[in-house]
Order: C-alpha cells, then sequence, then structure tokens
C-alpha cells in the first residue's frame, strides 16, 4: 500500500496538534482568508480558516505546496456542479 511521507509540521496550538497532510487549501472570496483541510498526527481530519501569514506559519509550507494543494474558489464550483 502506497501511503504518502508523513511529512509533520509542528503548527500553532488552536490548529490542533501537528499535521500530517494537508489534502486542500482554498479560497475565502469575502475576507481574503484560506480555509484548509488537512490531517492531524492522529489521522483526524480537521479545517480551519486563516489568514495569508498564519497560512505559512502556522502550517510551515512553502510556496511550492501551497501551489500544488491551492483550489481557486471558482474552480471549486466547477467541480461541485459537475
Amino acid at each position: 500500500m502506497n501511503e504518502p511521507k508523513v511529512k509533520y509540521k509542528r503548527v500553532d496550538s488552536s490548529v490542533h496538534g501537528e499535521v500530517k497532510e494537508i489534502k486542500l487549501i482554498g479560497e475565502d472570496e469575502k475576507d481574503k482568508n484560506y480555509f484548509v483541510f488537512w490531517i492531524n498526527h492522529n489521522n483526524e481530519h480537521r479545517s480551519t480558516r486563516v489568514s495569508h501569514k498564519e497560512l505559512f506559519d502556522w502550517f510551515k509550507i512553502d510556496q511550492a505546496e501551497f501551489d500544488k494543494k491551492f483550489v481557486k474558489h471558482s474552480d471549486l464550483e466547477e467541480q461541485l456542479a459537475k
């Protein structure tokens, strides 16, 4: 079985522990924030809304990972409409 390599990231205590995998980063067009869906170190699915700075500071991601996981609001609406 091919499971993703575990890559723990230490995040702010309000993010409920360490991040095992970020599943999706989306945009909240109303207030220019992001929502993040992720799995923590206990394999629990979590989500949170964060600012641009909090996203990079709390989740310890780089621009390449952001680009890979980010989904625009309009793209998400198109996928849900199908």
